[in-house]
């Protein structure tokens, strides 16, 4: 019977010993270069440039000038494509220029409709520089704050360009360079912006260079406010487990007027598990005179748990059923040798009961 439970407890702790969590890392290389560039020119008196951004105000309906000076830096002639665009944010939490059309629920005036020409391919000289001239008309329709938009200028048809990094990757670079427009009207007042948390969803994230499970969670800014330079802190716990604290800190957040982007919260090297979750978001200002405070529940499924924890290359921990499965067995033998030794005894007992004493007959 010792004999048996300590192979059993043997074979036990090691089934334990069998687990281990793996990892899959990615690496993640930026580009630089581009043999070109450009830059704001003198406009109109309406149009103030400031840090290589346009700050245009002026009247409802009134239009003026903008000049873009593009830099051609190689030996020979090229062609560049020039967009207006209307402004949204990156996932990275920075205005982007690069989209021809962006949606919003709360966006009402599109920045590209107010500039004419708001497409153009020019060719520049090498060695030179060429300077565009647009019109953009400040729209009639009233409105409070700022709305946003900017030029990005990239090479037209141009295949991109192959580097290879040092892990012996193979990188193909296309660059574009935006700069920025904000319009106001004159008659209008300022506005505020106004942060809201549309939506947490799980995800596949990056977190120091790998692809880790975690959540989205879509930030909005529904009002014409903007605000450059925010910090953001990001606190996700669960309902049922007062020990889960996963905590996310951004800085230099810059949410563009009447847009949402995508702000990423990963778990690390912990597994993704289903349950309810509360997310909190505070936004300050780099004085600390103004925050915002957002709020929002979520659920992660067993189905989305398991998804994004096999993406992230989180194995299954199936411990816990080790464990279930050796205390069973142990269970079993234990009884089985409780059950098979009181057998034994109860034979013995009927074996060694001594004989009843004979008496010999008398001849």
């Amino acid at each position: 019977m010792k004999r048996v439970s300590n192979r059993t407890l043997f074979v036990f702790f090691a089934i334990l010993g069998l687990m281990f969590s793996g990892f899959v890392t990615t690496k993640t290389v930026e580009a630089a270069g581009g043999d070109y560039s450009i830059k704001p020119e003198a406009s109109s008196d309406e149009v103030n440039i400031d840090n290589g951004t346009y700050v245009i105000q002026g009247d409802p309906g009134q239009q003026v000038e903008l000049k873009i000076g593009v830099i051609n830096k190689s030996s020979k002639t090229r062609r560049f494509v020039i967009n207006a665009n209307t402004a949204y944010t990156t996932d990275s939490g920075q205005p982007g220029y690069d989209f021809t059309k962006v949606k919003d629920p709360s966006l009402k005036i599109q920045t590209r409709d107010a500039i004419t020409p708001n497409h153009i391919i020019a060719s520049v000289k090498g060695g030179q520089e060429m300077v565009i001239t647009t019109s953009l008309t400040i729209p009639k329709k009233n409105f409070k704050g700022y709305i946003m938009g900017g030029f990005n200028v990239k090479p037209y048809k141009e295949k991109a360009k192959g580097t290879v990094s040092a892990n012996g990757t193979l990188i193909r670079n296309k660059f574009s360079y935006s700069l920025p427009i904000q319009i106001h009207q004159k008659s209008s007042d300022n506005q505020q912006p106004k942060y809201s948390i549309n939506a947490v969803r799980p995800a596949l994230v990056t977190n120091t260079g790998s692809q880790r499970a975690g959540v989205k969670a879509n930030v909005h800014n529904s009002a014409n406010g903007f605000i450059s330079g925010l910090s953001a802190k990001a606190t996700v716990t669960k309902k049922d487990d007062k020990s889960f604290k996963i905590n996310e800190s951004q800085t230099g957040q810059a949410i563009a007027p009447t847009s949402n982007y995508n702000y990423s919260i990963s778990w690390g090297k912990k597994p993704m598990k289903a349950g309810n979750y509360h997310l909190k978001m505070i936004y300050k200002t780099n004085d600390g005179i103004k925050s915002w405070t957002l709020n929002k529940d979520f659920t992660i499924t067993n189905a989305q748990a398991a998804k994004y924890n096999k993406l992230a290359g989180i194995k299954p921990n199936y411990m816990w059923l080790y464990i279930l499965l050796g205390i069973l067995l142990l269970a079993i033998i234990l009884g089985l040798g409780i059950y098979l030794g009181r057998r034994n005894n109860n034979k013995n007992s009927d074996g060694n009961t001594p004989n009843k004493p004979t008496r010999r007959r008398r001849r």
